[in-house]
């Protein structure tokens, strides 16, 4: 059966650790319910990616959530990722914070212990739109994360959004991205306009080309953000030399997959630039909810009173061994 241990550590902030004997997992319920710490105790290893320098703070929609709360691990972006104003009436001005209006709130925090699960629920409410939003993180017996999500519109019109998870892994050398097969990529190349490429031959800049399975060197300076077309399967896969990091979802719920790679080309404090990567189920492309309702259909839209739910799984393996496309 796995446990729960809480404590308030050095820095001021409260953790909910929940174990069992691969799993560690360790939530900071007032910094947005963020997951600090996806640990395998079976080979060590750490999955999500700290920041080295920037402490945890209180959050605020009127800050940079890259300036204020970028400090690793996963957060939850809803109803945007990128900062913008809401694209449509009731609510058009609007403006919504950057990686939207959830890591900046303290939700409704509740444990659900059985003698076979525990159950993390916490509980947002909108600030510029009106809306509740829920996650529910399962934890059992296994090395494995079930992720509930559900949206209730609470106002008397549409509400449109975007939303994806938004884990940081710690990259190192030798990692690799695994897709189902034929999966299309769009991003922005080096004359600014939107491209689509296969997962194997993107072309970053006029001299760099990535290809996932391969992902770079953290000394490369390679910086990338790349959004799914609809998949053909919903499942993403990082292989370590030691174990893996998979990812599963219908895409009926769950439709795209966004990227986010660092490999040593930025940072957001002007110290030595990070190796990271946001593997990143999503609902809606791209990063502003302006430009996914003004470019695309892939928002979503639900109609007052309306509910969405949808589900990620999250398995971690403690050997190599590579998903079937």
């Amino acid at each position: 059966m796995p446990a729960v241990e809480e404590f308030r550590a050095t820095d001021g902030f409260g953790r909910v650790v929940v174990h069992n004997d691969t799993l560690r997992c360790e939530f900071i319920p007032e910094l947005g319910a963020k997951i600090a710490q996806i640990h395998d105790q079976r080979n060590g290893r750490d999955w999500l990616w700290r920041h080295p320098r920037l402490a945890y703070a209180h959050g605020d929609p009127a800050t940079s959530y890259v300036e204020r709360a970028d400090t690793g691990g996963w957060d939850e972006c809803f109803p945007t990722v990128g900062a913008c104003r809401y694209p449509a009436l009731p609510w058009h001005d609007v403006v919504l914070p950057d990686h939207g209006e959830l890591w900046c709130q303290t939700p409704t925090w509740s444990i659900d212990v059985t003698d076979t699960h525990v159950v993390c629920c916490s509980m947002w409410h909108g600030i510029g739109l009106p809306y509740r939003f829920e996650r529910r993180v399962t934890i059992g017996d296994s090395s494995a994360m079930q992720f509930d999500y559900a949206v209730v519109n609470d106002g008397d019109a549409d509400m449109h959004w975007i939303w994806c998870a938004h884990p940081l892994v710690a990259l190192e050398p030798g990692m690799a991205l695994n897709t189902p097969t034929g999966t299309t990529f769009w991003h922005v190349d080096y004359h600014g306009a939107f491209v689509a490429e296969s997962s194997r031959a993107i072309t970053i800049s006029p001299t760099s080309m990535l290809d996932l399975q391969r992902l770079p060197p953290q000394q490369s300076g390679v910086a990338a953000k790349l959004y799914s077309a609809h998949l053909a399967a919903g499942w993403v896969q990082l292989i370590a030399h030691n174990g893996c990091w998979t990812m599963e979802w219908d895409t009926h719920e769950v439709p795209q997959l966004a990227l986010w790679l660092n490999a040593g080309a930025w940072s957001n404090d002007g110290g030595t630039p990070y190796y990271n990567m946001g593997i990143e189920p999503a609902i809606g492309v791209y990063d502003a909810l302006s430009d996914a309702y003004a470019r695309t259909s892939t928002y979503a839209t639900l109609a007052a009173g309306q509910q969405r739910c949808w589900r990620v799984h999250l398995q971690l393996d403690a050997d190599t061994q590579r998903r079937s496309s």
